[in-house]
């Protein structure tokens, strides 16, 4: 009987850290000032799978996915020059 009470102790605690781990990580993505750089992580990420893959492959062109990791990377990184580009302060007004 003990041995039940401790799996089920367990179990209940690996639940509550799961949501308290969840909860954290969603503050971090929904975090205004952490967004950058979550963002450009993401467009990296995206750019080094594509890149691996391209190693991994037959060596010839890139394929359907290479191409669209690259192309989200590269709108990533659009998507975040044209927002920073319209957050700077301005002189003379």
């Amino acid at each position: 009987m003990a041995l039940l009470r401790r799996v089920t102790a367990w179990v209940r605690s690996v639940g509550k850290r799961a949501r308290r781990d969840a909860s954290r990580t969603w503050r971090v993505l929904s975090d205004p000032g952490a967004r950058p750089a979550v963002l450009y992580a993401l467009a990296l990420a995206a750019a080094g799978a594509s890149f691996l893959l391209f190693l991994t492959g037959d060596g010839g062109s890139p394929g359907g996915v290479e191409f669209g990791l690259l192309m989200g990377s590269f709108g990533t990184v659009l998507y975040m020059s044209l927002r920073q580009a319209g957050s700077a302060p301005r002189q003379g007004r």
